[in-house]
């Protein structure tokens, strides 16, 4: 993987992480989303993997890195498998054309990411 990618990833990671506490005591909202994400991603009738491969869908459509690598990592955390990750970018593609193709590949950088990680 490319050096650049991989920083790019490691930064907003570190980024999350040394944020989230400036967060949780300065925006009024930002618990209340940790709830929301909370209650949104447990199991139910669709299970915790699913929902990350729809909200990893979405991220890429919506053209969010960010979110992209989170719900990479929460994906594979979750238990999805690589086949799992390029089906979920095969529909992103059918949503968003173009566009999402591109930050598919950012999708695929992320897994790479994660999976070294391991």
């Amino acid at each position: 993987m490319d050096k650049f990618v991989k920083d790019k990833i490691s930064q907003s990671i570190n980024d999350r992480k040394q944020h989230h506490s400036q967060f949780l005591e300065n925006c009024s909202t930002y618990n209340s989303f940790l709830e929301l994400e909370k209650k949104a991603f447990e199991a139910g009738c669709l299970s915790r993997k699913h929902k990350e491969l729809m909200a990893l869908s979405i991220s890429i459509v919506t053209k969010c890195e960010p979110c992209i690598e989170w719900h990479v990592q929460q994906a594979c955390l979750a238990g999805a498998s690589d086949k799992e990750i390029y089906e979920t970018i095969d529909v992103a593609i059918e949503m968003g054309g173009g566009p999402a193709a591109a930050y598919s590949r950012f999708a695929l950088n992320a897994l790479d990411f994660h999976k070294e990680k391991k």
